[in-house]
């Protein structure tokens, strides 16, 4: 049995709140479900300790796949990794941006505080083609990349070797 496309990831945040509106902001992401989470049930199926609880954010993009869910569990919030290309586990979440809007992504970013490491860089991938992608962290420093991919019968023109 195969199993669906990803339904939704996870990303711990200090602000739920905060969180939210940068991404609704920045992405155009809309709020969907609202909801404060614990007990045993989650407890067991998660494998949290007992007494955590938390308030969760789900954001939806315009595909209705691959939401966001926002969590702000209970407690004193700590960073013990950066997504560091080496600290194993998630090392970013990627989405897809037309080439037309990524410099204005890119600006919209800076100005609601985002850490931007670099302008959008167009990179040649081996038996790709070009992709233009830039890399930023939210406010709770996690790793975004937002890229611009070839269409299919651009693929297959650098494949071919008739791309311009």
């Amino acid at each position: 049995m195969p199993v669906s496309e990803v339904h939704h990831v996870a990303m711990t945040v200090s602000d739920v709140d905060r969180a939210a509106d940068f991404y609704e902001k920045a992405l155009g992401y809309r709020r969907t479900l609202r909801s404060d989470v614990g007990g045993p049930g989650i407890e067991v199926s998660l494998g949290l300790p007992p007494g955590t609880t938390g308030k969760v954010q789900y954001m939806q993009g315009p595909s209705k796949i691959g939401q966001l869910e926002l969590i702000e569990w209970n407690g004193t919030k700590t960073r013990t990794a950066t997504g560091g290309h080496l600290e194993l586990g998630t090392f970013l979440l990627s989405f897809e941006v037309p080439v037309e809007e990524i410099g204005d992504l890119h600006r919209k970013m800076t100005e609601l505080g985002a850490e931007c490491l670099g302008e959008p860089n167009r990179v040649l991938l081996e038996n790709y083609g070009y992709i233009t992608a830039f890399a930023a962290r939210d406010l709770d420093g996690n790793l975004l990349e937002f890229v611009s991919l070839p269409s299919r019968e651009e693929i297959l023109a650098y494949r071919n070797g008739t791309a311009n």
